[in-house]
């Protein structure tokens, strides 16, 4: 009796950084689609002003232009892997400036959209690249810390400054908590 064996590749960014690009960018389609439902679901509500939902599209259509031009160049099959990488960081960049305009524009630290910093962590995760998921992490805390410190004292008196320092810390800590998760689970388990 002959064993047949199966064929099993594992895609790794290190050795296929293209198509591990390629599938963010379409995870981002997919990440613009819902945050535009959202967007629609508020504003039909009447939850949010007219120059709030404006300021939302405007920041969803830009992600989008620059996750389709991204995922465009991830079409092209450029042979460079450091070609991918940069334009991975790009998307990771574009990814925590939206978050962090969300949340400024969301009431800062009461701003539910601190969420959103979890979708360049996890996706600088995909990369297996320690330095890369701390590097992502530490931009997110900052940039969270930037767009909430900004609006409370633009808006002071919404809040206490104790309870912006907590919730810095508390959110900024959070970060680190999934990068090291991620890290966690890109480490190789042994033979």
């Amino acid at each position: 009796m002959v064993k047949v064996q199966k064929n099993t590749k594992k895609l790794d960014i290190q050795k296929d950084p293209r198509h591990i690009l390629l599938r963010l960018t379409r995870v981002h389609f997919f990440y613009g689609l819902v945050y535009i439902v959202s967007i629609i679901i508020a504003d039909a509500g009447n939850l949010i002003e007219n120059e709030q939902a404006a300021k939302r599209w405007t920041a969803v259509g830009s992600l989008l232009v620059v996750n389709t031009i991204i995922w465009y160049l991830c079409r092209a099959k450029i042979k460079s892997d450091l070609f991918y990488k940069i334009l991975l960081i790009i998307l990771l960049a574009c990814d925590i400036v939206f978050a962090a305009t969300n949340v400024f524009w969301q009431r800062g630290m009461a701003s539910k959209a601190v969420a959103l910093f979890f979708v360049p962590i996890i996706s600088a995760g995909l990369a297996r690249s320690r330095s890369l998921v701390l590097a992502t992490a530490s931009v997110s805390a900052v940039a969270y810390s930037m767009a909430s410190a900004r609006y409370f004292y633009m808006n002071y008196g919404q809040g206490y400054t104790v309870e912006l320092y907590g919730e810095m810390f508390f959110y900024s800590s959070l970060f680190f908590v999934v990068a090291f998760l991620m890290m966690i689970s890109f480490r190789r388990a042994p033979d």
